[in-house]
């Protein structure tokens, strides 16, 4: 854009400095402009490299959805990529068909005992607890420690308990039979959690709908991708720092204290 000036003025650029000024005046040369252009450059050149290095750290800076809360068993989680799951109405598995002795060990394996591991007072802290006289403890020959469970493992508890129930077994498990009224609301806490668990992670993945023949609308087809981590690892793991003691032995120590009502 152009300077403007008043009308009564004019631009004087071209005039000659030199018969402003008495003879005797020393005058001195002005900054060359290559130089002011080349420190101009200079600048915009650290600020831009500056820019670069603050981009770049907040780009590789993990977001919150990637910021993993402490679990000792952070060790074990290991991705194993994007898995395409199987959905398909009717395709076998290990887990799934009628009731029977091998189908029970199987989900066993996963659920049985709830398979508990130790925290020192430490990683109780860690995890966001405080340590508290109603905290259940190992006794001392064991080890000591608090005594804590992977959720995944209750989670699966839960998933098999829906298992039997759809095929008319009104056990939690191993044939132990609750009162209907107890049993209902061991039922509804397990629905209550596994919806709490879906809604918190929120899945995204998209699932598609195909035309099937002999069927008259849209059917979604389930075998959608999703990125896992490979549970055997985080199997072993929790297999690898169980604690061996039986339920007769975890006894209230001295210093516990009873909740009044449950957590």
């Amino acid at each position: 854009m152009h300077k403007e000036y008043p009308a009564s003025y004019s631009p004087v650029d071209d005039r000659d400095d030199t018969k402003l000024l008495g003879s005797n005046t020393e005058t001195r040369p002005l900054l060359k402009p290559r130089l002011i252009r080349s420190s101009q450059w200079i600048s915009h050149g650290v600020l831009m490299s500056i820019t670069m290095i603050f981009f770049i750290l907040w780009i590789r800076a993990p977001s919150i959805d990637d910021v993993v809360m402490y679990s000792p068993a952070n060790e074990a989680i290991e991705s194993i990529g994007i898995v395409r799951l199987n959905g398909t109405l009717g395709t076998p598995s290990i887990y799934t068909g009628s009731p029977s002795p091998e189908l029970d060990a199987i989900w066993d394996r996963l659920t049985w005992d709830a398979r508990t591991v130790r925290l020192t007072a430490e990683q109780l802290l860690r995890i966001g607890e405080k340590p508290s006289p109603v905290m259940v403890r190992y006794p001392e020959e064991y080890g000591g420690g608090y005594m804590v469970a992977v959720e995944f493992i209750h989670q699966l508890h839960c998933t098999d308990m829906l298992r039997r129930v759809s095929w008319g077994d009104r056990s939690p498990g191993h044939g132990v039979y609750e009162p209907p009224e107890e049993f209902r609301v061991h039922l509804d806490h397990c629905i209550e959690l596994l919806r709490q668990v879906i809604m918190c992670r929120g899945e995204v993945t998209m699932i598609t709908y195909d035309w099937v023949e002999g069927v008259k609308d849209p059917f979604p087809n389930f075998n959608i991708p999703h990125r896992c981590r490979n549970f055997e690892k985080a199997w072993d793991w929790v297999v690898e720092h169980q604690v061996p003691i039986s339920k007769s032995e975890l006894v209230r120590l001295e210093d516990n204290e009873d909740l009044p009502s449950f957590p």
